[in-house]
């Protein structure tokens, strides 16, 4: 376990070190704040309802960017083969930066508990279903990390990582979104393998185990997928 932090206190750094964190950092919550505020003072709707139902695209287009190079950049600059001989399980590899992208992303979404304070200046503010709501991000965010950082072992390149992982993550939501205009036994069926929709169901207030365990199971089993893959460089 000391392993898995040690690789994410160095992703973290690196992040913290480039400029590109920041731009996306400070992207993210300017777009979040435009679409609180655009709820808020032009709509005339004092909740984070709104706001938690648009996070699912704004993570679509950000998380791809903190992870594009987590796996690309080791193999273009050459330091997967230094990782591979080193006493270091790919698995604690792959699980130190999905947790370094995940750091970043919960720290982020901390960052925006200032929209439901201020809220509550307001009036009276549901703060169980606001907690329910953040829950539900940081799995829905762990799923969109898992499959960019599969992503992210697909090629050496970076923007064909993001590439990669901006176009499978979009299938997901679209497949979410397009459950509606299906026959209700499609729509059962997407009910159950579309991440959107778990996450969807979590915003009602409730934390469902089944909604739960799902996101954990695809974050799982992509995170399973890029250990794979990066074992299979490795002894090719």
């Amino acid at each position: 376990m000391s392993r898995v932090w040690s690789i994410c206190w160095k992703e973290w750094r690196v992040m913290l070190d480039t400029p590109l964190g920041y731009v996306v950092a400070t992207a993210f919550l300017l777009a979040s704040g435009f679409f609180f505020g655009k709820n808020l003072f032009l709509v005339g709707q004092a909740d984070m309802r709104s706001y938690f139902s648009v996070l699912p695209l704004l993570l679509l287009f950000f998380i791809p960017a903190m992870s594009m190079r987590m796996l690309a950049d080791e193999q273009r600059e050459g330091t997967f083969e230094l990782l591979a001989t080193m006493p270091v399980r790919m698995l604690e590899v792959v699980a130190g930066k999905f947790a370094a992208v995940l750091l970043q992303i919960f720290v982020l979404l901390a960052l925006t508990l200032a929209y439901p304070l201020s809220l509550s200046l307001l009036g009276h503010i549901d703060s169980g279903q606001i907690v329910v709501c953040y829950l539900a991000a940081l799995l829905l965010a762990s799923v969109y990390v898992s499959v960019s950082l599969y992503a992210s072992s697909l090629s050496s390149h970076a923007i064909v990582s993001y590439v990669l992982g901006f176009g499978m993550l979009l299938g997901l939501f679209l497949l979410g979104q397009a459950a509606a205009t299906l026959p209700p036994t499609a729509q059962d069926w997407i009910a159950l393998i579309s991440p959107v929709q778990h996450y969807s169901n979590m915003l009602r207030g409730v934390v469902g185990l089944e909604d739960a365990v799902f996101m954990l199971a695809i974050s799982g089993g992509f995170i399973t997928l890029t250990w794979f893959q990066l074992e299979r460089r490795r002894w090719r």
